[in-house]
């Protein structure tokens, strides 16, 4: 992927659902050659773009976890999680005997419910962990964006809803479940297959946009643009530096996910840099300024086995099957 993808990827982020004709103008060539390069990537199973939930909407807490496995058992245990529908972001760190991921619950809900349950009485583990994610500082601005060349411009599309969270009524459910498969579908792709108006498929999906009742994401292997070196960051700050940073970090290029996270680490975050001399750079120069930092501990992610809402089977992203 040359720097033209790139280019193409950051519009797609900033505006997953913007027009291939603003998309090519962002980019600087002509809308066949960014529709082409586009659908390269997608065939590829180097990206996708699809409408979700927003977890706000949805009433569920978010939860980290982080279970250390046999190492015979570690490649089943993390293609179960993977499969899950509330299970997003598994990873397999420290030689493959070591899974990470992040899972929803009801926030009403007791942690007897959901996977939490099955983790217990799982012969695979040997030991886990459950933090509660207290705060997430990862959407919109602070979303990776550490590119070759950044886009001094580009489409964007910021929610504009409301202060309380919206959430998607019944009869949005089809369209919801359709742009889940592929969230840059056109009105009429939509219409077809929905046997809906072209007229009621556009204002119905303008808004659940404009509510903020879902968002347009975008799962992206960035090693196959060339950004090989990932890891997550549990820190340990000191409680009165927690706001300030999670803030520092969700500014910072290489993060894609960075949250306030209950136990012995206080923050987490998801980082990707193109090697591990950029990834050390960072750490030791640039997290490594931050105030109120105690402890970091760094853990390599060997293999990544599903996005946020992805599944990655040998080493491509699988879109779902309509």
């Amino acid at each position: 992927m040359d720097v033209l993808d790139q280019q193409i990827l950051q519009c797609l982020i900033l505006d997953g659902r913007a027009p291939m004709r603003r998309i090519a103008e962002a980019a600087g060539v002509s809308e066949q050659t960014a529709a082409r390069r586009y659908r390269a990537m997608r065939e590829a199973g180097a990206l996708r773009v699809f409408v979700n939930e927003s977890a706000l909407g949805t009433g569920r807490a978010l939860w980290l976890l982080r279970m250390q496995c046999r190492p015979d058992t570690s490649s089943r245990l993390g293609a179960a999680l993977a499969a899950r529908p509330d299970v997003a972001w598994v990873a397999a760190h420290s030689g493959g005997s070591e899974l990470m991921c992040t899972t929803t619950l009801p926030a009403d809900a007791a942690c007897g419910t959901g996977v939490l349950p099955r983790l217990s009485n799982s012969a695979s583990l040997l030991s886990f962990s459950a933090y509660s994610v207290l705060h997430s500082y990862s959407g919109g601005p602070a979303e990776w964006s550490g590119f070759d060349q950044p886009l001094s411009s580009g489409p964007t599309s910021l929610p504009t809803g409301g202060q309380a969270p919206a959430t998607v009524a019944d009869e949005d459910r089809p369209l919801l479940g359709a742009l889940r498969i592929d969230g840059r579908a056109s009105i009429s792709q939509l219409a077809r297959e929905l046997n809906w108006p072209t007229s009621r498929v556009a204002t119905h999906l303008q808004a659940l946009l404009d509510s903020g009742a879902v968002n347009v994401d975008v799962d992206v292997l960035l090693e196959r643009f060339g950004f090989r070196a990932s890891a997550t960051l549990l820190l340990q700050v000191a409680p009165r530096h927690i706001r300030k940073v999670g803030e520092a970090l969700a500014g910072r290029p290489w993060t894609s996910w960075v949250a306030a996270i209950t136990g012995p680490a206080n923050i987490a975050a998801a980082v990707t840099c193109r090697d591990t001399d950029q990834l050390f750079r960072f750490v030791t120069d640039d997290v490594g300024r931050l105030p109120g930092i105690i402890h970091v501990e760094i853990l390599p992610v060997l293999t990544r086995l599903k996005q946020a809402d992805t599944r990655v089977i040998d080493g491509r992203l699988e879109w779902p099957a309509r």
